[in-house]
């Protein structure tokens, strides 16, 4: 089972787990991310790139470019039926824009056209009108998710 890792969990990550203090977690992630096991898109890479800050530096110095999936013709092809989905519920226009625009989509595109497990602190809320969120684009999709603790205990990794 290969991963693809959401941009919460790099950013809830360095905010709660300080790389000066949980430096067995930053070295296991390092691990991780270098394992061919997990992954993430270079949409998350440019959302991570913004905060120029100490997990910018940490990406710099710690994942490999091939970490990162290049969108290609099946992805933009699951992309496009991602976003027929979403045009066709009670999503309110600018939930629907944003969502065209934002890492999420094409994550959840990626990880349907890899047969990938989304990982993403994200909890579903079907009923949502103002946010799109992952957990409801996989379940319709048939996309598995998880949040770190259950990709960490998948990968039998302890800390």
């Amino acid at each position: 089972m290969s991963f693809i890792i959401d941009t919460n969990i790099f950013i809830t990550s360095k905010n709660t787990l300080p790389m000066d203090v949980w430096t067995t977690f930053w070295n296991k992630f390092a691990q991780i991310v270098n394992s061919g096991e997990a992954f993430s898109i270079e949409a998350v890479k440019k959302e991570i790139d913004k905060g120029r800050d100490a997990l910018t530096q940490w990406v710099k110095e710690n994942v490999p470019h091939s970490f990162f999936i290049s969108p290609d013709p099946d992805i933009m092809e699951k992309y496009k039926k991602i976003m027929q989905w979403a045009e066709n519920k009670q999503y309110k226009i600018s939930a629907i824009n944003e969502f065209a625009t934002v890492a999420d989509s094409y994550l959840v595109a990626t990880a349907a056209a890899k047969g990938m497990t989304v990982v993403t602190y994200e909890k579903p809320s079907p009923n949502s009108q103002k946010r799109i969120l992952i957990p409801d684009v996989c379940n319709a999709f048939g996309v598995p998710y998880c949040d770190l603790n259950d990709m960490l205990r998948n990968m039998g990794i302890t800390i």
